[in-house]
C-alpha cells in the first residue's frame, strides 16, 4: 500500500474514532479537537517527511491520544 493511502485512511478514520470515543466512552461534547490541531499536524508532517508516512502516523496517533487522555481526565 502506498504511503499517501496510508495517510488518508488515518486521515478519515481518527476523527471519527475520536467521535465515537467521546461520545460513547467519556460522555462529553465532541468538539474537543481544536482547530489548531491541523496545522501542528502539518507541521509535523513536513518536518518528518523524510521520516515517511509510518512516522507520521505515529506522531498523529500519539498527539491525538494524548489531547483525548488530557482531555477525558482533566
Amino acid at each position: 500500500m502506498k504511503d499517501d493511502t496510508k495517510i488518508l485512511i488515518v486521515a478519515f478514520f481518527l476523527p471519527l474514532l475520536l467521535v465515537i470515543f467521546f461520545k460513547n466512552v467519556v460522555h462529553k461534547p465532541v468538539d474537543v479537537v481544536p482547530l489548531y490541531l491541523i496545522p501542528i499536524l502539518l507541521w509535523v508532517g513536513y518536518g518528518i517527511r523524510e521520516a515517511g508516512a509510518k512516522a507520521w502516523i505515529g506522531i498523529t496517533l500519539l498527539i491525538t491520544l494524548a489531547m483525548a487522555v488530557l482531555y477525558a481526565f482533566f
